[in-house]
Parts: C-alpha cells; structure tokens; sequence
C-alpha cells in the first residue's frame, strides 16, 4: 500500500507531527516536492501517510491545533471562508479584515491570499 499526501506543512512543524505519531506507531513520510514545497527561509514539505491511519492522523492534528489555538478568540467562519477572487470583498480568514478582492494580500495583517 503506498502512502497518500495529506498535507504541505513547515519542515518543522511536519517533524513534529512525525515525532508525535510514531510514538503512537503510526509512520508519516515527508518528502519534497519540487512542484509543490519551498526551500530556502520557508522550507515544507509534502506530508505522506497512510489510509488506514487517517483517523489516528486526523485526531492529533486536531489536537495540536487546538494547543496552538487555545486562550485566543477565533473567528471560525472567517477562518474556514474561501477566497473567491469573482466576489467583490473578502474575509480575511487570519484577522477577519473585510477587503476588496482586487487585493492580493490582507491589507490588515499582510497576509498573502
């Protein structure tokens, strides 16, 4: 059985959630893709696992989310919206800033859309 992409993470964070699986005997791979992974200041990496182990995956990653969100107010429409570049405004769904489409950045908070 070969392993499925589940993710593009931060090479760290994707360590981390490695690290954090075996110990419950569960194997991700990371591998980089030149078609879709970064090198250099932000390097990431392609997330691999396997079918049978996706809800054991899916509930630690749940898990970690909820550690780095905890004691902070989250928007959570904003943060589950979609970009639509057809529509005339956008949520931004780090800060919840409204801003035309046009734009390809959060003019808030800079993130990049």
């Amino acid at each position: 059985m070969e392993p499925i992409r589940l993710a593009i993470l931060p090479l760290n964070d994707a360590k981390s959630l490695q690290d954090d699986l075996k110990s419950e005997g569960v194997e991700l791979v990371l591998n980089h893709n030149e078609k879709t992974c970064t090198r250099g200041c932000s390097v990431t990496v392609e997330v691999l696992g396997y079918e049978k182990d996706i809800e054991i995956i899916s509930k630690k990653y749940q898990q970690n989310y909820q550690k780095l969100t905890e004691g902070h107010e989250v928007n959570w429409e904003a943060a589950n919206s979609v970009f639509d570049p057809n529509a005339e405004k956008a949520i931004c769904p780090a800060c919840s800033f409204e801003f035309s489409t046009d734009k390809s950045e959060c003019p808030d908070c800079g993130l990049v859309i």
